[in-house]
């Protein structure tokens, strides 16, 4: 998610709901991860950019499927377990079937996380092991907001393959969900300033901040 975290307790999913819906506002701020209530910061231009360049072709792409790309505020939890204690909130994420009136998911397909660098290793680390123990997940896409870089994961019949997406014309590709996007695209409109010498030869004055 986007900014740096602050660990307020231990709980499990069950009294982590309770405390929300208490909760005068902000509710939506908070995930659990390993047990912890952790609060996100405001979210970046830059992060709502990239998420938004991805979501919205995938939601175009995926709808006549019966499938949606949903954005920021539901949660993603591996059971219907109240004891358990992780419940997290992906940036974007698409699910397939009808839909219901819960506050989260257990089935999603894809997963988007947009990182930065007070968040890069949660993100990468729990959270993505968690994606990867889902048995419907079939791609984890980790992008990076600070400088045009993909990591996308994706399941094969052998267990789990990654992919590192750098240059413009790189083709970020949802087998699961018949989508493929370019990096170019992802981050239309974002400006970096250290990005790698060919997406600088690639773009040039879009690099303008």
């Amino acid at each position: 998610m986007a900014q740096a975290a602050v660990k307020l307790g231990t709980t499990t999913i069950d009294e982590f709901d309770r405390i929300m819906e208490q909760a005068p506002e902000g509710a939506d701020r908070y995930e659990l991860v390993d047990g912890h209530v952790v609060a996100m910061g405001n979210p970046t231009l830059i992060h709502e950019q990239i998420a938004s360049n991805i979501a919205a072709p995938l939601h175009t792409a995926v709808r006549p499927d019966g499938c949606s790309a949903i954005t920021g505020n539901m949660r993603v939890s591996a059971t219907d377990d109240r004891s358990a204690k992780n419940k997290f909130k992906p940036d974007v994420l698409v699910r397939c079937g009808r839909v219901n009136t819960r506050d989260y998911v257990t089935d999603p397909v894809v997963i988007v996380e947009v990182l930065s660098p007070s968040t890069m290793d949660r993100d990468r680390g729990v959270k993505l092991e968690f994606y990867k123990q889902m048995s419907t997940i079939q791609h984890i896409v980790l992008a990076y907001a600070d400088s045009p870089r993909i990591e996308h994961y994706f399941r094969t019949e052998e267990g789990w393959d990654r992919e590192v997406l750098l240059a413009p014309e790189h083709v970020l590709r949802f087998a699961a969900v018949g989508f493929e996007i370019e990096l170019e695209q992802i981050y239309l409109d974002v400006p970096f300033e250290n990005a790698p010498r060919v997406w600088i030869d690639a773009r040039g004055s879009n690099l303008t901040m």
